[in-house]
């Protein structure tokens, strides 16, 4: 089915923000369906008004001003000035991915392999295409670093600082390995999984999606292997070397490559972790007591929204915590 420019132009900001109808969202979709070209454009506008609310959240410094910008101050201020920031926001996005480019293309006429790196902004996504056609989506505040060819190399090495999402590539004769942090590494031939391995977390979680991986660590002088099937995860502790293994169907931890935030009977540590992530925010929870688990999908809903869902289905409350004493890197919120 074909659809009117103007339509399409109207519905478009409206399932980006996630206000959209069910209607609307699936006539979204439907459009979505008629080329990549299109697919692509919607992609743009969701990491656009993701970044949007990024900068949003750090400008907030009192309660006051944030419920103020809530109650649809921010709304008409964002559409008015979409294009203005839409070029900021892209330009920062930009950055990061034209190093990499110029040292690929204008790096000089040596054959050598040369390292390149991406990386993210806070509170950002992106994805990169590898030599060998593997896909990796890296999540907000990680690098990659990966030659700029494979060629030469019964192996195929790259280092994550970070978290990361991998389509692999299939080749038999060439492994896949990505060295992560605290001496741990993921070996597979060709799969799809996770990896969450920040240099500042004493852990470091692996999730499989298809395919098998070979989780291995340094215990000391001895390096142990822990071997994944489909839907397992693993998460290592580097402080006293030990793993524990869960089932998960994966949609929590991969959920954030889409621009989507699912929680499955998830724990309140294990969602502000995933929300800070997302919306590079620092919370600090100052009532040992709460206890809580939310399910619930999110798409491209503001931070203050799903704050205010954990608030009447768990009597959480929270606040911005004003700038002075803390670090002015990331905007605090209180949870109590």
């Amino acid at each position: 089915m074909e659809y009117k420019e103007n339509d399409i132009e109207l519905l478009l900001p409206r399932y980006c923000e996630g206000i959209a109808t069910a209607e609307e969202q699936q006539r979204v979709k439907d459009w979505m369906q008629e080329s990549g070209e299109n697919r692509r454009i919607v992609k743009q506008m969701e990491m656009l008004y993701l970044a949007a609310d990024t900068v949003h959240i750090m400008k907030k410094v009192n309660t006051d001003k944030a419920l103020g910008r809530v109650n649809g101050k921010m709304i008409g201020k964002r559409k008015v000035a979409w294009w203005e920031w839409a070029q900021r926001i892209a330009a920062v996005l930009f950055l990061p991915l034209m190093a990499a480019f110029l040292m690929e293309h204008y790096g000089g006429k040596d054959t050598a392999v040369q390292m390149l790196e991406t990386r993210t902004n806070p509170g950002m996504t992106t994805s990169v295409v590898l030599p060998d056609s593997t896909v990796v989506y890296l999540n907000s505040e990680s690098s990659l670093r990966y030659p700029s060819s494979f060629d030469g190399s019964n192996r195929r090495k790259v280092e994550l600082k970070g978290e990361a999402y991998f389509e692999v590539t299939k080749d038999a004769e060439k492994h896949f390995i990505v060295a992560t942090a605290h001496q741990s590494q993921i070996e597979v031939l060709g799969t799809s999984f996770n990896v969450e391995a920040y240099e500042d977390m004493a852990e470091v979680s692996t999730t499989l999606i298809e395919g098998k991986v070979d989780f291995s660590f340094q215990s000391g002088s001895a390096k142990k292997q822990v071997l994944l099937k489909p839907g397992q995860k693993v998460v290592y502790d580097s402080k006293d070397g030990t793993t524990h293994l869960y089932e998960t169907s994966g949609e929590t931890e991969v959920s954030w490559k889409d621009g989507k935030i699912i929680f499955n009977n998830t724990s309140l540590n294990d969602a502000l972790h995933i929300l800070g992530k997302r919306y590079n925010v620092v919370f600090t929870q100052t009532n040992p007591k709460l206890k809580a688990s939310f399910t619930g999908t999110f798409t491209n809903q503001r931070l203050e929204r799903i704050l205010e869902y954990f608030k009447l289905s768990s009597n959480i409350r929270w606040r911005y915590i004003d700038g002075k004493g803390v670090s002015q890197k990331k905007t605090h919120i209180e949870i109590y």
